[in-house]
């Protein structure tokens, strides 16, 4: 067959031709895109902005959340949009202790407003705003609602009130910017002598304290505010204190997967929790792998993060480490810097309150290749899904909700609702609830706390005024070389009611009473016992060891001023009494 000499050049104009048009296309395209980018970016918005395009340094600030208004940002960098541009962290932690030990009353929730808006405003991709709020925000700011702790939701035994605890907890944060919240606490309270969850604890079984904390959980997640469950692998089984030592979950595998692993799997499981904070606690159960001969904590501890956690739990969301100034991360690297970085190379995807150092030191490891990228851009993937899901890549021009009087009166409700609902009658074994000033008119009262002469039991006595009895001041603390030849004293009363107000920390160091307490103790004990009406507001298991004699026993969980109030109006028979022990209180371990 002949060949058309025209055919070659008809075939390469059109070739030509279709590679020219499809170009022009393709590079539209490319244009669009960009455009799209860069409009995003003039509103100041990182709306489009996806994790894969932050630079190195943004990528390592988004698994950083460090102390807000610290003396050190401010000294060393000048301001905070200074300190920003160069350290581009993902998050803040607002201290209380750095507003109320600074400022007049007044002016201290104009300042944490303040403070946020300022760090919001400096910073490109909006901050995460995080706190722990666990009993409610009154707990540290007069303007709120202190609720009951959390094992007064346990005595009530209430998904409803559970729900509602946390839902009112959560909108309370959000007036002040709070997005993301370091709770709650799904410990078990195992063992009574450990002073760090005690009251903190929902329970001490996982079949009442599951419905509970998800209860709860669902009423952070229809708030908007993120949740962070903690302190996994689960912290309430050794005397220990976190803030202290390493603390240690002693249980055996076995016993673990039928509590706190059961509770986790389901949290994870059916909830979808976003976050979950490691402890300063170690796992022998699980563990193999030693650092200077002794096994490390959880948040320095591969097989339990990337092991355990992410892997045979398959938890895919955000891993974060509890505070690394605790005694309980100390001691296994030279400095604190070492060990914030080690945490995250051992699967913490945001590392809580690292120096801004660390930025510096990890962009130089994953330079030399000594931390893979593969750890940073897992982490950052983890924390960017979380912030899509709850809004958090949008900067909101009023990041502050309304904290109307309609929420404070909510907000009071549900905690005395919570209180009356909570107040357990533990014993009352001559029958005599109510009591009433026709019969037993005059009283006195004992503090056993660790406060200013008893200060914090103000609402009880005002309380016992109201409703006709005859009180003489609260005897703190007596000591029984000075009471002993006065014992006697206490005759003239009809009821000695002896007030424990110790809580979790409180004082630090142990639950079981020292020094002043300890001798308070002693001195209420020296009492005819049939007198004595035993109420705690903190530590549910003083009861049965200090005043074991006492017919009447009552635990309170909280000394909040609605605690205060229902168990008064429970003494006397305004209310019943409705809880019940969310722990055991016959414990070996206390006889």
């Amino acid at each position: 067959m002949k060949k058309n000499p025209y055919f070659f050049w008809l075939v390469l104009i059109v070739c030509c031709f279709s590679l020219t048009f499809s170009g022009c296309t393709y590079n539209n395209k490319i244009s669009k895109t960009d455009e799209v980018v860069l409009n995003e970016e003039r509103r100041g918005s990182p709306s489009g902005v996806r994790w894969q395009s932050l630079s190195v340094r943004e990528k390592i600030g988004q698994t950083m959340i460090i102390v807000a208004e610290s003396d050190y940002h401010k000294h060393m960098y000048g301001d905070v949009r200074t300190m920003l541009e160069r350290y581009p962290v993902g998050g803040i932690f607002l201290p209380s202790w750095n507003f109320i030990r600074y400022r007049p009353k007044s002016d201290i929730i104009p300042s944490v407003k303040d403070t946020i808006e300022k760090y919001q405003a400096a910073s490109k991709v909006p901050l995460l705003i995080t706190e722990d709020f666990e009993n409610g925000m009154g707990e540290f700011y007069d303007d709120y609602t202190a609720l009951p702790p959390l094992m007064a939701v346990g005595a009530t035994n209430n998904d409803e009130l559970a729900f509602n605890y946390g839902n009112i907890i959560a909108r309370q944060a959000k007036t002040i910017g709070v997005n993301w919240l370091l709770h709650p606490v799904v410990d078990l309270n195992i063992n009574p002598l450990n002073d760090l969850i005690v009251d903190r604890s929902i329970s001490d079984d996982v079949s009442r304290a599951y419905p509970l904390i998800s209860a709860q959980l669902q009423g952070m997640y229809s708030a908007g505010v993120v949740p962070t469950i903690k302190h996994f692998p689960g912290d309430g089984t050794s005397m220990k204190n976190q803030h202290l030592v390493t603390s240690e979950n002693v249980m055996s595998l076995s016993e673990w997967n039928k509590t706190y692993g059961n509770l986790y799997k389901k949290l994870i499981q059916k909830n979808k929790v976003p976050s979950i904070m490691v402890g300063h606690i170690r796992f022998p159960a699980y563990q193999t792998k030693k650092l200077k001969n002794v096994l490390p904590p959880a948040t320095l501890s591969d097989e339990i993060i990337v092991g355990l956690l992410k892997g045979k739990l398959n938890f895919q969301g955000v891993v974060m480490s509890d505070a690394l100034n605790m005694g309980g991360s100390g001691g296994y690297y030279h400095d604190a810097l070492e060990t914030a970085i080690e945490t995250f190379k051992s699967g913490v995807d945001i590392v809580l309150w690292p120096g801004l150092e660390y930025m510096d030191e990890v962009e130089k490891r994953i330079n030399s290749g000594e931390i893979p990228m593969s750890r940073l851009d897992d982490a950052v993937k983890r924390i960017w899904s979380v912030r899509e899901k709850y809004g958090l890549l949008e900067k909101n021009s009023n990041p502050f909700a309304v904290h109307s009087k309609g929420l404070k009166d909510e907000s009071n409700d549900i905690a005395k609702i919570i209180a009356e609902s909570a107040v357990t009658l533990v014993e009352d074994n001559q029958r005599e609830i109510p009591i009433s000033p026709a019969r037993y008119k005059k009283i006195a009262l004992i503090s056993i706390s660790f406060d200013k002469a008893g200060s914090k039991f103000k609402r009880t006595y005002e309380c016992l005024l109201e409703k006709g009895f005859e009180v003489d001041p609260v005897i703190h603390n007596p000591n029984w070389y000075q009471w002993q030849s006065k014992i006697n004293s206490f005759e003239k009363y009809d009821k000695v009611i002896v007030l424990f107000g110790n809580r979790n920390s409180s004082p630090m160091g142990s639950s079981m009473l020292k020094g002043e307490e300890a001798m308070g103790a002693w001195t209420a004990s020296m009492i005819p016992a049939e007198k004595i009406i035993a109420i705690s507001y903190g530590n549910p298991y003083y009861l049965n060891y200090y005043l074991a004699n006492a017919p009447i026993k009552i635990n309170a969980y909280g000394f909040n001023v609605f605690s205060q109030q229902a168990v008064i109006d429970a003494i006397v028979g305004s209310i019943p009494f409705k809880g019940s022990s969310p722990v055991k209180l016959d414990s070996k371990s206390l006889k």
